[in-house]
């Protein structure tokens, strides 16, 4: 715009000497990259500005200023482009790119299945919930590329509930799914066990405006148990409701992996975990590999 206003002050001994015979009444000239017309029809005078390509083309569907001049009034209108092109931040500078925020630290919960083998059948699902608690996060940009590499460490914990009558004891140094005889059935049957999660992902976000952002992570969460347990509740003789827990080391996997991807706005996302071991040891339980679908809250 200042360069337009500028061009006009250079105009104006133009227009003032297109009043006079000397000067034809229809002018035509360049400027820099703009081209001037000047239409002087006696009682009115016309200067439109064109903005030139690199060929020095006029682009007549451009005209990027038109004032209009008479002995009463004069009306100036400057014109914008109908459209506009967004550059992406991987092909700007460095020095322009938006700072990217990683996602990792925060609270979330979803539901557990766990498909591959018997447990799938027996699994209460509605009530098989993974809490994800993550604490610690650092991050950074890999290199000039507009995604960044996240890490960290948090814990989660499992809660898996079984059908009422099946639960998972320990025989023979083994995990096996047990079955409690008709009107023995327990209130309820939970596995329970947690990990400290420690992930590498790779992470790419785009603004979406009013200071919101889009963003996608993933990659892999290695994951180390700290603590499992099987549980029952069931009515004692005098209709009392007991808690017990199953004896024997669940043989649960001590380390393990989760593949992760999260996707989501701001500080609210959507997460999908698989496992692709086992949940069991090779040869000391059932199989059984976990999938997750949830919601996060980023700190």
């Amino acid at each position: 715009m200042k360069k337009i206003t500028c061009l006009i002050a250079f105009l104006l001994p133009v227009l003032y000497l297109s009043a006079s015979p000397l000067v034809p009444a229809d002018t035509t000239f360049q400027y820099n990259n703009r081209r001037v017309v000047i239409d002087d029809s006696g009682d009115e005078m016309n200067v439109s500005v064109y903005q030139l390509n690199a060929q020095g083309d006029t682009l007549q569907s451009h005209k990027i200023y038109e004032g209009i001049f008479t002995e009463n009034k004069s009306i100036e209108r400057r014109y914008e482009s109908s459209f506009d092109i967004s550059i992406p931040d991987i092909f700007k500078p460095k020095s322009k790119r938006r700072e990217s925020r990683a996602h990792w630290d925060g609270f979330g919960v979803g539901f557990v299945d766990l498909p591959g083998g018997e447990l799938v059948s027996i699994l209460n699902n509605s009530r098989s919930l993974q809490f994800n608690l993550n604490l610690i996060e650092a991050s950074g940009r890999l290199g000039n590329s507009p995604f960044i590499g996240i890490t960290g460490m948090g814990i989660q914990f499992n809660s898996v509930h079984l059908q009422s009558n099946k639960a998972i004891e320990v025989q023979d140094y083994t995990s096996v799914v047990t079955t409690t005889a008709p009107g023995t059935e327990y209130n309820k049957s939970r596995l329970h066990y947690t990990y400290l999660t420690f992930p590498l992902l790779i992470e790419t976000n785009w603004n979406i405006g009013r200071g919101s952002h889009l963003f996608l992570n993933a990659g892999i969460v290695g994951k180390v148990k700290t603590a499992s347990s099987s549980k029952i509740w069931q009515n004692d003789q005098n209709g009392k409701k007991q808690k017990t827990k199953l004896p024997g080391d669940l043989n649960i996997r001590p380390v393990t992996f989760d593949v992760m991807a999260q996707a989501g706005i701001n500080d609210f996302g959507v997460f999908v975990s698989y496992t692709p071991l086992s949940l069991f040891r090779e040869g000391k339980g059932p199989k059984a590999h976990q999938a997750t679908i949830g919601l996060q809250f980023y700190f």
